[in-house]
Parts: C-alpha cells; sequence; structure tokens
C-alpha cells in the first residue's frame, strides 16, 4: 500500500485532483477512504456508514472530463515522476523496464487525453446521510470518525487507458525518445507511439480504464445535536493533499486499532469471509 508526503501527492494539484498512487480499474465514487496512523486505503462504500438507509444511494454521473483532457501535470524530478510512471505502466500490465528509455532525462511530464470522469453529488450524498442512521459504534467506524484516524467519501474518479510522457533535459528542452526501443522495453498488451511526427510526447494506451486521480470530502463526528445523536461534519478535501495506493490483487485494508500493528495492513479478500468486516 502507498502512502507518500512528497510531491507525488500533489502532482496533480493543477487538475484540481488528489492521486491514486496505484491507478485502479474497479474504482468508483461512494468508496469510503479511510486513514490511520499516516496509512491509507480503500475500507468500504458509503451504503456501509449508515444502519438505516433512508433514501437510494446518490446517482453516479459519467461523462468526458473536458478540462482535464490535453492537460499537463506539473514537470517532476526524474526520479520521482519514473516511480509514479511505472506503477502506472504496471497497472496497464507492460513491463516496468520502461524506465531505462528514460535514463538521459532530468524531468518528466504526464499529459491525460481520453479522460472520462464518474461524479457524485455532493449534496446527494449529504442527503442520503441526513436521512440515514450512521453507524457511531461499529468498531472499525469508530476509530475513523471520532478517534485518530480520517475517513473520507471519494466523489469524484478521474479515469483514462491512455498517458502522455514527456522528457526533460536540465535545460528545459525536450527530449526525442525512440519509440521503437520503448515498445520493446514495454513489452506485453500496451501500445505506444506518437500522436504526430513532431511531438516528443510518447503516449502509452492499455486496453482498460484506470483510475488516476480522485476529488474527495472528509467525514468526522460533530457535537451531539438536540436529539442526543452526533452531527456528522463535512469538510472539502483540498486538491493535492491526499493520496493512495493499493497494489494489484491486494483486498480490503483493515487495522488493529488497539496498537499491535504500527500502520493498516492489506490483506487477500479470501481471508476475510463475505461481510465480516461490515457484519
Amino acid at each position: 500500500m502507498g502512502v507518500c508526503s512528497d510531491r507525488s501527492v500533489n502532482y496533480l494539484k493543477s487538475l484540481n485532483l488528489n492521486v491514486i498512487l496505484h491507478p485502479l480499474e474497479d474504482l468508483a465514487p461512494l468508496a469510503l477512504l479511510g486513514e490511520y496512523k499516516g496509512a491509507r486505503g480503500i475500507i468500504g462504500t458509503l451504503s456501509q456508514l449508515a444502519e438505516e438507509q433512508g433514501g437510494n444511494l446518490p446517482q453516479i454521473t459519467s461523462g468526458e472530463a473536458a478540462n482535464i483532457n490535453g492537460q499537463k501535470s506539473s514537470k517532476l524530478p526524474i526520479e520521482l515522476g519514473l516511480d509514479i510512471l511505472g506503477n502506472i505502466i504496471g497497472a496497464m500490465g507492460g513491463n516496468l523496464g520502461v524506465k531505462a528509455a528514460y535514463e538521459r532525462a532530468s524531468k518528466v511530464e504526464f499529459s491525460y487525453t481520453g479522460v472520462t470522469r464518474h461524479r457524485a453529488n455532493t449534496i446527494e450524498i449529504g442527503d442520503y446521510l441526513e436521512a440515514s442512521k450512521v453507524r457511531w459504534d461499529h468498531p472499525i467506524l469508530k476509530k475513523y470518525l471520532f478517534g485518530k484516524g480520517r475517513l473520507y467519501i471519494l466523489t469524484e474518479i478521474v479515469a483514462s487507458k491512455k498517458l502522455g510522457v514527456t522528457a526533460y533535459n536540465r535545460d528545459n528542452s525536450s527530449i526525442k525518445l525512440e519509440v521503437p526501443v520503448i515498445k520493446e522495453l514495454v513489452g506485453g498488451s500496451l501500445s505506444v507511439g506518437k500522436d504526430t511526427e513532431t511531438t516528443t510526447t510518447v503516449t502509452y494506451e492499455g486496453d482498460k480504464n484506470l483510475a488516476f486521480g480522485f476529488v474527495a470530502i472528509e467525514l468526522s463526528a460533530g457535537d451531539r445535536g438536540d436529539d442526543g445523536e452526533f452531527d456528522l461534519v463535512f469538510r472539502p478535501v483540498k486538491a493535492g493533499t491526499v493520496s493512495f495506493g493499493v497494489g494489484a490483487g491486494q483486498g480490503v485494508v483493515f487495522a488493529d486499532f488497539e496498537g499491535a500493528l504500527a500502520e493498516l495492513k492489506t490483506v487477500d479478500p479470501a481471508e476475510l469471509g463475505e461481510g465480516e468486516l461490515f457484519a
């Protein structure tokens, strides 16, 4: 599971996004992101936050992310940029040996095309929770809502199957890379090429859309209301302040909240019975 505090967290800040360090195919809005002792991971979904659902779950809408298509990330130091690129190429099914093609570069920059946006309406999320009974006493959830942990709801996911990468020298001049060499290094089912003959941007395209960025709101317990129930406090999460990543094939994130474990662990889903975590 990936947890970062450096520039890998905020390289999508200019696009008003937070970062998914290991792009995922099956991530969707309304997922619950838990943070405990600096480690983060998906722990469930919005429907598991409430005992009694007072209405329908918010609808998720999908469409083209016009404000992100064609946009570029910040330029990243080569070591950090290649770590991020390696995660993306690996998620696409390619070989991480692609790093060797960038040995002359000082910086890299990412660009995104064919981006789709999947979004849940934040007001509808509030309406759903207002009409529901939050599981304040749940042994897992209460550590995020009251304790040292933090709880987020993902309200928006952006995904793409195509990534552009531009390499730069120390003087910020772009470097022309040999596509045939990169193709051989990448392997797998990835398509490697250039959109035009004159561009120095190399494109990598897989066969599935992978979520690479998200928008979220933070939830926490507030004061007790007149009815004796806790108020649920909503806070927007600033772009570039939160990141997370779970490696391929890993499952539910859990924690020993009594202190035996220093951070969250990731387990194979088969190790937990269905509904055991949120029974």
